[in-house]
């Protein structure tokens, strides 16, 4: 018995033979003929060293040893049967599952908001954890699972990952209202030459990468005069000042409607921005990934 490896037809007739009492019934129950299903039995008495049924009056008596393997085998085959079924529907009015997003400072601000609302209509109990963009460490997360997704642009993506472009930008200047240089319009020369605020490492993104090779493909160096922490206090800093901050129009158009503003054309070429949901292979076909991976697509399509 211990190198044992068990036939799953073989335990399918004893099932069927515990239930019917009879080597006809059960052949006729599993579609057998009735000499296959006398083979089964046969192998079954070897394979547990016990008669199993005895002949009687009528239906077969189960043994002590067969009515102690009944249950087992009886668990064992609706286990078996569970792992075969198609996984549950997911429904997202009812759901309770907590979801994990990477993101640039950027992204979170134009998604976040849409996205609460969204989930507040469609899921109430499905809740999102917005994470600091890390790209050097989110492969590892999402490979682990510590990680459900990754807004951001990857140039080569990982070949484990699967993605899906959500939206494009471009680079526009900000500057303050009644800056006493730039009203309509700015020069690359007034722009290489001017002071520059940015967001603080690690959250430089490949855009501004870009833009620091516009500047060296001029032999110029952006100046960068002030690194900040977060959009906000960005947006404090142009608006009391003279600084300059490069940012994506969406952003900048929805960052005038709170502070005063003016946002005008970059006037280097950049390529546009690229916005893309990264998720790996393994949660491809999860029903909960598909649904929010679809609500964030809805959401940014929004924008």
């Amino acid at each position: 018995m211990n190198n044992l490896a068990y036939d799953l037809k073989l335990l399918m007739c004893f099932d069927a033979l515990m239930a019917e009492r009879s080597v006809s019934r059960a052949a006729e129950r599993l579609d057998l003929s009735q000499p296959a299903m006398s083979h089964a039995l046969a192998r079954l008495r070897r394979l547990f060293d016990d008669p199993l049924l005895l002949k009687g009056r009528g239906l077969m008596t189960p043994t002590a040893r067969a009515l102690q393997l009944e249950g087992q085998v009886q668990e064992l085959l609706a286990a078996l049967r569970r792992l075969a079924e198609q996984p549950a529907a997911f429904e997202p009015a009812t759901a309770r599952q907590r979801f994990s997003i990477m993101a640039p400072e950027y992204a979170e601000y134009l998604l976040a908001a849409p996205l609460a609302l969204h989930l507040q209509r469609e899921a109430p109990n499905v809740t999102l954890d917005f994470r600091a963009s890390d790209p050097e460490r989110a492969l590892d997360w999402l490979a682990r699972g510590d990680l459900d997704f990754r807004l951001g642009w990857w140039p080569e993506p990982p070949a484990a990952l699967r993605y899906k472009l959500l939206f494009r930008d471009r680079l526009v200047c900000t500057v303050r209202k009644g800056h006493p240089r730039f009203r309509a319009a700015i020069t690359a020369e007034d722009f290489l030459a001017a002071p520059h605020v940015r967001l603080q490492t690690p959250r430089t993104s490949v855009s501004s990468g870009a833009l620091d090779q516009a500047a060296t493909a001029l032999r110029h160096t952006l100046n960068i005069a002030f690194k900040v922490q977060n959009l906000s206090v960005m947006s404090e800093v142009v608006a009391a000042s003279n600084l300059v901050a490069t940012l994506p129009e969406r952003l900048a158009l929805r960052l005038q409607e709170k502070y005063p503003l003016q946002v005008l054309p970059l006037p280097l070429a950049v390529p546009d921005i690229r916005m893309a949901l990264y998720w790996h292979e393994r949660t491809h076909k999860h029903a909960a990934h598909r649904w929010l991976r679809q609500a964030l697509s809805d959401v940014s399509k929004a924008l």
